[in-house]
């Protein structure tokens, strides 16, 4: 009686699925429209679509694009020569649906979720069936109505339709290049990518003292953005293999050193990468950094040997994008709030995009053994007894790849393709961050420092506080914490 009712259950699932995709096609031979977005489609959902696709067609005709974090960008269906795209509008709009609705003026959800909707039998109550149609079709008549109004909004203001991207990053890249890029921006070469990549840290986090009364909260006006004001690498000049004789002072780039950082400095200002992690110690080390940090560690008593380089041209590119989106942010609420926001924090991450890719395929499971011994394998997912759905890594290192070959006497093939990615850039801007950073980090009253802020006992001058982007903004509004406790790093 069990397999009866498992077996009827996986038939009527299988036969949801193919009035789904009946529908699908249908409705595209009808319109031609051939692109429908799903918010949060990444890992749940798109797990189901894409596995009911290669169940339903045939799988060489179903492709999806996939992240490092494994999550779906997109899933494609090439039907009849026609291309159906599914697109993931979390990527664009990194908010619920409920707060994206409400973002953009337009009726939500009309009821909680109902945990009952995951189970089979819901099938079985026509009463809980009719919710989850009514909850379903106004989830889509909802996220479909905001992607209008997004979709008007950017049509109208940037001349950029959001059908044609996959993220907040590329559309902001793509509104950057149309209305604000005065100059070619270079890609480096893979060799300089990945020198270049190893000066490239996050933002700083640390705490200094675990427990204080009395303390402000201050945080900057967006920080990242007040950074992109600064000179940017641009040209790559010069590689400098000894970089004996050169001064700091006159170099603007990329640099190998070895540093001295006195043991008894309290609060260490510049990063390291230690076993996977960014650590901030004292003592002797080998590592790159951005020339600009260098420079601005000197005065704290850091000592450095420069040993090789990159040298790269200066210019400043991004203040009038800067300029155009924070003066929207201060001026404006709603939509047009978000969005100023969203492209202010969203540009300068795209320029640090990895050289590395993934490369997702649908092979007869009689081929496995020619990819094995031919491709870096990340992950297999099984589709059926036939098919399974390999994750490869491209544009790996050649001479990895090459001293691979050599020792295992295999066949791994290295590709490579172009990836819209300056990392130098990228790496730029972190760099000023943690420098705007330092005046704060160093106040002697300052118990627990994140990104772009602070928690402290000291009160802050008037001329560090305001609206303005770069400065202070008091989240307390002029009161105090009592007393605090800082137990760890987001503790």
């Amino acid at each position: 009686m069990k397999l009866d009712l498992e077996c009827s259950a996986s038939l009527a699932v299988k036969d949801l699925w193919k009035q789904y995709f009946d529908y699908i096609i249908a409705a595209n031979a009808r319109s031609g429209s051939n692109l429908i977005f799903a918010h949060n489609l990444g890992s749940f959902d798109g797990y189901f679509l894409y596995k009911a696709l290669v169940n339903h067609f045939d799988p060489t005709i179903v492709n999806c694009l996939i992240d490092e974090s494994k999550s779906f960008i997109s899933i494609s269906l090439n039907y009849n020569n026609n291309i159906i795209v599914w697109k993931n509008s979390i990527r664009i709009f990194p908010m619920s649906l409920d707060k994206l609705c409400k973002l953009f003026g337009v009726e939500g959800k009309l009821s909680n979720y109902d945990i009952r909707f995951n189970d089979i039998s819901l099938f079985n109550s026509a009463k809980l069936w009719g919710n989850f149609k009514k909850y379903a079709l106004q989830d889509a008549i909802s996220l479909y109505q905001a992607l209008i109004t997004a979709q008007a909004i950017y049509f109208n203001n940037y001349n950029i339709d959001i059908t044609s991207i996959f993220s907040s990053p590329t559309l902001s890249l793509k509104i950057f290049r149309s209305k604000f890029l005065n100059y070619p921006i270079p890609i480096l070469f893979k060799g300089v990518d990945e020198f270049v990549r190893g000066g490239y840290y996050g933002g700083g986090t640390d705490y200094y003292k675990a427990y204080g009364t009395n303390i402000k909260y201050y945080d900057v006006n967006s920080l990242y953005p007040n950074a992109m004001l600064n000179p940017m690498p641009l040209k790559l000049l010069k590689y400098h293999k000894n970089m004996f004789g050169v001064k700091l002072e006159n170099f603007f780039g990329y640099i190998e050193v070895d540093v001295i950082c006195p043991s008894d400095m309290l609060k260490p200002m510049l990063p390291f990468k230690y076993e996977g992690r960014t650590i901030y110690p004292t003592g002797n080390w080998r590592a790159i950094y951005f020339s600009e940090e260098l420079k601005a560690m000197i005065p704290l008593g850091y000592k450095f040997k420069l040993i090789r380089g990159f040298e790269f041209s200066k210019i400043n590119i991004f203040n009038n994008y800067v300029d155009h989106f924070f003066n929207i942010k201060l001026n404006s609420t709603g939509a047009k709030k978000l969005i100023a926001k969203l492209h202010l924090n969203g540009l300068y991450g795209y320029f640090g995009r990895k050289q590395d890719l993934i490369e997702t395929i649908n092979v007869s499971n009689t081929s496995l053994h020619h990819y094995l011994a031919t491709r870096i394998v990340k992950e297999f997912l099984k589709i059926n007894d036939k098919y399974t759905t390999l994750l490869l890594s491209d544009n790996l290192n050649h001479k990895v790849i090459r001293s691979l070959n050599m020792a295992c006497e295999s066949n791994i093939q290295a590709t490579n393709k172009i990836v819209m990615s300056n990392v130098a850039v990228a790496g730029a801007v972190t760099a000023y961050a943690r420098i705007q950073m330092i005046y704060y980090k160093l106040l002697p009253g300052t118990l627990y420092t994140d990104t772009d802020s602070i928690f402290t006992t000291d009160e802050l001058p008037l001329h560090l506080i305001g609206s303005d982007l770069g400065l202070m903004k008091d989240e307390l509004e002029g009161n105090f914490i009592q007393e605090g406790l800082f137990l760890g790093l987001k503790k």
